[in-house]
């Protein structure tokens, strides 16, 4: 096991606060044992994380998973997340990032390599653990990646490492559909607060206020809206606003005109949509066309 990425954090960091992934795919292996803050926050990018060891609660649209030793969390791209993390004890993971590119390959039957994010973002359950026999191959699939990843200036590295990670994740998606019941149902959470958003996802491009989302419920907004932030860390508003100018970017990197997308993911008035939308990407719609 290669020493020197059981330390490549400044890399690991870099990515988790920029929100952008350069290459088409990444593995980190990280052990620590310090105290570590996180906000809620989101990637452009996917990501999987193997819990090998630790004391780790991690935070995922507004459910809350205690991570079991072999648990693997699947967090999509644009899905608000985040650990929290007990720095007393020893925290050993595995962190896979993967680009939207890369995972929109598929084959000549249209299977696509993102089906094991699809099934978590459909069932609301983010956390598998697969069956023990599974494991193996795997973790040592996981295991060849991290070493050729190491070894960067062999020949033909870079088709080897591609090779590897497309392995993993055919590996990965048999395993979900072999094992449906391996997405872990346990999590905590507020049950108002997933009425909420499955509602707004539901309903991201008609109009949606505090008020429809508390008659919705069957609560006061005040309380509905104190519940929510605790649980996922952003206002409902903000919340609302994020996803429709995440959706927004999606379709006009697809093609789409920003103005039809901006009607298309809920905003009535372009101006509104291109401030926000420069506010949260960093860049006008116009400039992504």
């Amino acid at each position: 096991m290669a020493e020197d990425n059981l330390i490549e954090c400044g890399d690991f960091d870099r990515y988790e606060k920029t929100g952008y992934l350069t290459e088409p795919y990444k593995i980190f292996h990280l052990r620590e044992c310090k105290e570590q803050q996180f906000d809620f926050h989101y990637h452009d990018f996917y990501k999987i994380i193997y819990f090998v060891d630790g004391r780790v609660d991690y935070k995922v649209e507004g459910k809350t998973y205690h991570l079991k030793p072999y648990d693997f969390v699947l967090v999509g791209a644009n899905v608000i997340h985040k650990p929290e993390i007990d720095g007393t004890v020893s925290y050993e993971r595995y962190i896979i990032y993967l680009s939207e590119e890369f995972l929109a390959q598929d084959n000549e039957h249209g299977e696509s390599l993102k089906y094991c994010f699809d099934k978590a973002a459909q069932s609301q359950n983010r956390v598998v653990h697969f069956a023990p026999e599974s494991y193996e191959e795997i973790v040592g699939c996981l295991l060849r990646m991290e070493k050729i990843d190491s070894h960067r200036d062999m020949y033909m590295n870079d088709l080897l490492l591609k090779s590897a990670f497309l392995e993993f994740m055919v590996l990965f998606n048999r395993n979900v559909i072999s094992q449906p019941k391996a997405f872990i149902t346990t999590a905590a959470y507020h049950e108002k607060v997933i009425d909420v958003i499955t509602y707004i996802q539901e309903h991201l491009t008609e109009e949606i206020d505090v008020d429809i989302l508390a008659g919705h419920c069957y609560v006061s907004k005040y309380y509905l809206m104190r519940q929510f932030k605790e649980a996922t860390g952003y206002s409902i508003h903000r919340y609302i606003n994020e996803k429709r100018i995440q959706a927004a970017r999606r379709m006009i990197l697809s093609g789409m005109p920003a103005t039809k997308a901006c009607y298309e993911c809920g905003f009535r008035d372009y101006s509104t949509f291109a401030r926000r939308f420069k506010l949260i990407v960093g860049v006008s719609p116009s400039k992504l066309e």
